[in-house]
């Protein structure tokens, strides 16, 4: 059992990996971990580290979230895109973003809308 949860963990970190067009060697530039300990996770032959998955997932630009329990792609590429709106405005801009997709949210989930 738990060598299945390795097996979708790499997968899901290789699917990452490609959606981003690194090969292994590329990624292993940009984190400093070997490309063979980047290949052995995605197998799931290896358990990694906190530090390694972290390294990974902010290499990959991906949240632990998409990692462990991936959304649909389309929802995942929907968080993506206002995550990277988020990103580009300036701090009392996201302070803003913030407090009105909270109002919005909860509005939303009061209103029970589907």
């Amino acid at each position: 059992m738990p060598n299945d949860v390795l097996s979708v963990l790499g997968m899901r970190l290789r699917k990452a990996r490609n959606d981003r067009g690194f090969t292994q060697d590329q990624l292993s530039e940009i984190t400093g971990l070997s490309a063979r300990h980047i290949a052995n996770v995605e197998k799931g032959d290896v358990n990694p580290s906190f530090e390694v998955l972290s390294t990974l997932v902010k290499a990959l630009g991906v949240s632990f979230d998409a990692v462990f329990d991936p959304a649909d792609e389309q929802t995942e590429a929907d968080i993506q895109k206002i995550a990277g709106l988020y990103r580009a405005c300036p701090e009392q801009g996201r302070r803003l973003i913030l407090a009105s997709t909270r109002a919005m949210a909860h509005e939303l989930m009061d209103a029970n809308i589907e």
